[in-house]
C-alpha cells in the first residue's frame, strides 16, 4: 500500500485514513470496499467513503410462516416452536388467524418489504405543498383542484397457492384522500401490513390478507366513495 505495508495491513497503520484510504479508493476499490466493511463489523455492505448501507430491501413479502415466526418473536417467542403446529392446524384459516393474535396481543411487526423509507413517505406531503413553479403555495388563490373521476377498484392477488394479498388502486382518485393515510387506516383496520407502491395502473395501496369485502365496505363507509 501506499504506506509501504501490504493490502491486507494497511487499516493497522498510522497513515491509513490520511494516505492508505484516497491511494487505495484510486487503485484497490474493491481491497478498499472490503477492509471497510470489516471495521464496521460486517454489518450490511460499505462504500468506497467507508459509510455503511443499510441491508437491502426484500424482493418478496414474507411468507405465512415467517410472518408468524416475527409476530411470537415480539410477543411470545416462548411459543415460537409451536408454530408448525398451528400452521398446520390453521391451513387455509391464516387470515383469521391472524386476526385473533392482533386482537389479543396488539399489531403485527412490520414486513421489511412493505415498509415504506422516510423520503417516500415524505414525497406526497412535499409534492402537495409545492406548485409547479417550485414555490410554497399562498393563500387560496395557489390552491388549484383538478377535477378528475373518484373510481376505485379492489382485487385479490394469491402468491404460493396459499399467500393472499388485496390490491387497491384509484384512491388518489377520491376527493380529500392521502393515499399515506388511508394505508395507515387500512393497516389499522386489518391488523397488518399496507404499503403504497407504483403499479401498472397507478398507486395502488397493498394490504396483506384476503380483505376485498371489508375494504369495499370501509371504502363506502369511512371514506364516502358511493359503492
Amino acid at each position: 500500500g501506499k504506506c509501504s505495508m501490504p493490502l491486507e495491513y494497511c487499516e493497522y497503520g498510522p497513515d491509513f485514513e490520511t494516505h492508505c484510504v484516497p491511494w487505495m479508493k484510486k487503485n484497490h476499490p474493491d481491497v478498499l470496499k472490503q477492509i471497510l466493511k470489516e471495521i464496521k463489523g460486517g454489518g450490511g455492505n460499505a462504500d468506497e467513503d467507508g459509510e455503511a448501507e443499510g441491508p437491502a430491501k426484500p424482493t418478496e413479502p414474507w411468507t405465512v410462516e415467517e410472518r408468524l415466526t416475527a409476530f411470537y418473536e415480539m410477543y411470545q417467542p416462548d411459543k415460537v416452536s409451536d408454530i408448525p403446529n398451528l400452521l398446520s392446524k390453521y391451513a387455509g384459516k391464516e387470515d383469521k388467524l391472524f386476526m385473533a393474535l392482533t386482537k389479543k396481543y396488539g399489531p403485527e411487526p412490520e414486513d421489511p418489504y412493505y415498509a415504506e423509507s422516510d423520503e417516500e413517505g415524505d414525497l406526497e406531503d412535499d409534492m402537495e405543498n409545492l406548485n409547479i413553479s417550485g414555490k410554497n403555495k399562498r393563500g387560496a388563490k395557489a390552491k388549484t383542484t383538478k377535477q378528475v373521476e373518484t373510481r376505485v377498484v379492489i382485487q385479490k392477488t394469491v402468491r404460493n397457492k396459499k399467500k393472499a394479498t388485496t390490491i387497491i388502486v384509484g384512491m388518489d382518485t377520491v376527493p380529500g384522500v392521502k393515499l399515506k393515510d388511508a394505508s395507515k387506516a387500512f393497516s389499522k383496520r386489518f391488523a397488518g401490513s399496507s404499503s403504497v407502491k407504483d403499479g401498472p395502473k397507478g398507486k395502488e395501496i397493498i394490504i396483506q390478507g384476503d380483505h376485498m369485502e371489508d375494504v369495499a365496505e370501509m371504502i363506502v363507509s369511512k371514506f364516502k366513495v358511493d359503492g
